[in-house]
């Protein structure tokens, strides 16, 4: 009988957990390590379209993340005055849902822990060492045959690795929060849609996550103090979106502010440790796909080393899986990171160059192309096996 191999993952949010759920269901031994007390969502809602409602199903956690979740039919942007400069359809048999994140997370938790993955909470992970290891605050420091650091943007296991090669934090960020959804808060002719308010350097990102839920997003440049005040000024943001006045007067104090990073790594792995979701590629949240991308690398990860029985063979594997991958995702985030510069154009501007570029097929496929993907792992027989 084969030996069962073990993996061991820092990070227990939507990458680390869709990663632990994978690998266990391959037959792996899987600890996932999270440094907060419980497993938690950061963040408020979040998108998850084709490629990783894909990742759900073959996972198994489909039911329980979208369950009540509003689906989007289109995505429409609209100038200051409330013109349409863009409608965009979601399009035809492809599929855009927004849910709470914490649904996800608890999806994913539920998904992992049926599979037998264990969790372990306030286990602060400080390093790593190609040698499938990881090191704790508390100085212990836990070994496999494979480490995975799923840790976030400030990765101490990328860090520890030395595989970071650039991380910029960009010059916008957004204030998130989640208010009541009351009748007639979004006009008959807006519903079933997202819609991305522009006014000058700010917008006022309108999304539905239920029935009872609409998500915003209130993005502005860092050095916009006044309006990135977690205390929200909401005269200042109601007069720069008036129509939605009566959304921006329900928001209460549970507002996060953050900005964005963009993390380029020289590589995925070294020895038997790896890294994936925003600790390997962190991007703008512009087109939708961050959390998207990291569910489906780590399915991609787990099939990378599926079947493998000796823990020599995983480094070739995980260069296997990175060379398979990451030219998607460099994609994805380098479209992110471009859509995210027409926020600082001058209003006339920024609608002409937005009614040019998404009147082109090519930009359209750019833009979708991720969204669009078929991850691997998420045929036929993998959905199949995972509603066995």
């Amino acid at each position: 009988m084969s030996k069962t191999l073990s993996a061991i993952i820092a990070g227990g949010g939507l990458g680390g957990l869709a990663t632990a759920a994978a690998m266990a269901q391959r037959g792996w031994d899987v600890t996932v390590y999270e440094r907060q007390s419980a497993l938690r969502a950061s963040g408020s809602g979040i998108y998850i379209w084709e490629n990783g409602l894909r990742v759900l199903e073959a996972l198994g956690a489909y039911d329980d993340a979208v369950r009540g979740a509003f689906e989007g039919r289109a995505f429409e942007q609209r100038d200051k005055h409330g013109g349409v400069i863009d409608s965009a359809p979601v399009g035809a048999g492809k599929r855009l849902i927004t849910v709470k994140r914490s649904q996800l997370l608890d999806a994913l938790r539920d998904t992992a822990l049926r599979a037998g993955v264990k969790v372990v909470t306030s286990s602060e992970v400080i390093g790593a060492t190609p040698r499938g290891e990881l090191r704790f605050a508390n100085g212990d420091v836990a070994r496999a045959d494979l480490a995975v650091g799923v840790d976030g943007i400030w990765s101490r296991v990328r860090e520890a690795l030395g595989l970071e090669t650039f991380h910029q934090q960009t010059a916008e960020g957004a204030l998130r929060t989640v208010i009541e959804r009351r009748p007639g808060d979004i006009p008959a002719d807006d519903a079933g849609k997202y819609i991305e308010n522009w006014n000058a350097e700010r917008r006022l990102l309108i999304t539905p996550i239920n029935e009872t839920q609409i998500y915003l997003a209130l993005t502005c440049p860092e050095r916009d103090r006044a309006a990135r005040d977690t205390q929200i000024d909401k005269a200042l943001w109601s007069d720069a979106f008036p129509r939605w006045a009566h959304l921006i007067e329900r928001i209460g104090a549970e507002v996060s502010w953050g900005v964005y990073s963009i993390i380029q790594c020289s590589a995925w792995s070294a020895g038997r440790t790896a890294i994936l979701g925003d600790a390997a590629h962190a991007q703008p949240p512009n087109l939708g796909q961050g959390g998207g991308m990291a569910m489906q690398n780590g399915l991609a990860l787990a099939c990378a080393l599926d079947g493998i029985e000796r823990a020599e063979a995983i480094p070739a594997a995980l260069e296997a899986w990175e060379a398979r991958e990451r030219p998607l995702i460099d994609h994805c985030q380098k479209w992110s990171t471009l859509y995210g510069e027409v926020a600082f154009l001058p209003d006339e501007v920024r609608t002409s160059t937005i009614r040019a570029a998404m009147a082109h097929p090519w930009v359209i496929e750019q833009i979708n192309r991720a969204a669009h993907h078929v991850p691997t792992g998420t045929g036929e027989r993998a959905r199949s096996v995972s509603l066995l």
